[in-house]
């Protein structure tokens, strides 16, 4: 039996190991064909995964801009409240006994509110940055793991108003500690001593490292002090704590604060860049109010004065040009108008910090981390 057998076998070698080829073929090409369907479903999935991912965060990018936008009106108008000018230019305007007492408070106040616009505007953009992408990212994990259901709107919504705390009260504080600083900065530049563009540029430069270098107040070093509420975490939900917590891990890293500092050095040569205009070329006085490129220069004059005219087209060495510091002051003060005017500093400096490349990367790379 086993010999015919044998013997079949051996007739038949042929066929069998065609036959085994085809059905071998026939299944791998079906077991092939069946993974890279497999393949191509999950590659399609991923990718529809990938655009509404990308979409979702378009949408909170767009949210966020706005959200910055709208906040840093209120911020600004804590920050004129800290730093108020206004009483002062009413008292030189009105005479008052002491004139160089106010004119040096005034350059205090002036060149400090300046100052506390830059480091407000940058540490706030951030910290809306940062809390856009880490809801936004939990908003939509929890979209995809749930079948719908997010995170309450109530506790987003008191996760959002986290940064009420800096507007209100911590900005009080580094108001202050900026003040402080820039009194003691410029307790040595008298009124009638002449300064170049590169000596403001200095003074801004000296109250950074000043601030820096109290490692205890540093408002860089020190983000979650100044912008949230240290004793909140009683009061909490347990995904309201974590959402805090993870907030407070990112104010804390090197990498926020570096890109923080950053900022703040651009928003300082921004600054820089807008007084400079009034260096360009003599100001020419009309009606009382000094109009320098084509910019009301505030002053605390009501006289007037006759017009002077300048050559426009002369060459000017910006780096060599002087004012007296009287005639800086009202320049720094003008920086920060109540009434926002147009391609002013603030605007222009609120613009930088909603379009910058390296924020918009950080926010990227926290909502991609939370969104998983």
């Amino acid at each position: 039996m086993f010999s015919s057998l044998r013997g079949f076998v051996n007739r038949h070698r042929r066929k069998f190991i065609l036959g085994g080829i085809i059905v071998g073929g026939v299944i791998f090409v079906r077991y092939t064909a069946r993974r890279l369907r497999e393949w191509q479903e999950k590659e399609i999935k991923d990718m529809l995964d990938r655009s509404k991912r990308r979409q979702y965060f378009e949408c909170n990018e767009r949210t966020c801009s706005q959200m910055i936008m709208s906040l840093t009106l209120t911020l600004k108008d804590s920050i004129i409240k800290v730093l108020d000018t206004n009483a002062v230019v009413d008292k030189l305007r009105n005479g008052c006994p002491d004139k160089v007492s106010c004119w040096n408070e005034l350059k205090v106040l002036a060149i400090a509110r300046s100052a506390l616009v830059v480091y407000s505007y940058a540490m706030l953009a951030t910290l809306i940055r940062i809390q856009f992408n880490v809801m936004g990212g939990h908003v939509y994990k929890d979209i995809q793991n749930s079948n719908g259901t997010t995170t309450e709107n109530v506790v987003q919504t008191k996760y959002m108003s986290l940064s009420s705390h800096f507007i209100y009260k911590g900005i009080k504080k580094l108001g202050l500690l900026i003040k402080d600083k820039v009194a003691e900065i410029t307790a040595s530049i008298c009124l009638k001593e002449e300064l170049t563009l590169r000596d403001i540029e200095e003074i801004y430069w000296a109250l950074t490292s000043s601030l820096s270098a109290d490692s205890s107040k540093d408002p860089v070093k020190n983000l979650a002090e100044y912008m949230l509420l240290s004793n909140c975490e009683e009061e909490q939900t347990p995904i309201l704590l974590k959402l805090f917590n993870e907030t407070l891990d990112l104010l804390e890293s090197e990498e926020v604060q570096n890109l923080t500092q950053s900022s703040i050095r651009s928003g300082f040569s921004l600054l820089v860049d807008h007084i400079s205009a009034f260096f360009v070329a003599s100001p020419i006085v009309e009606n009382g109010k000094t109009i320098q490129n084509g910019v009301s220069v505030p002053g605390t004059s009501s006289q007037t004065s006759i017009n002077t005219k300048y050559d426009s087209n002369a060459f000017i060495n910006i780096n060599k040009v002087s004012m007296p510091m009287a005639k800086i002051i009202p320049i720094i003060n003008g920086q920060v108008p109540d009434k926002p005017t147009l391609k002013d500093f603030q605007s222009d400096l609120l613009q930088r910090l909603i379009t910058n490349n390296e924020l918009k990367t950080l926010g990227a790379n926290i909502y991609e981390a939370f969104s998983f």
